[in-house]
């Protein structure tokens, strides 16, 4: 098992990265770039909205298995409380 700070920088990682991943392909650096404007081959498939929709989902993953991994991390810590039968 890893330790709870090696857990803890997995879990900012995945979050920061998926935040990353989902804003990045909707920025102007992603279109106008030394690549995107040396090769045009490049540029037809940098611009195209499916592979910036399918970057984006990517990141949506990552930031969805950062919440996972948190709720794992809390749930293994003991901070979640079972709420009393009636």
């Amino acid at each position: 098992m890893m330790s709870r700070a090696l857990h803890i920088l997995y879990i900012v990682f995945c979050f920061e990265m998926g935040v990353f991943l989902f804003v990045l392909p909707w920025v102007p650096l992603w279109s106008k770039n030394y690549f995107v404007g040396h090769y045009p081959m490049v540029a037809g498939i940098a611009t195209n909205y499916f592979l910036r929709g399918a970057i984006s989902g990517i990141g949506l993953a990552d930031v969805w298995l950062a919440f996972y991994e948190l709720w794992r991390l809390r749930r293994r810590l003991g901070l979640v409380h079972s709420r009393p039968e009636k």
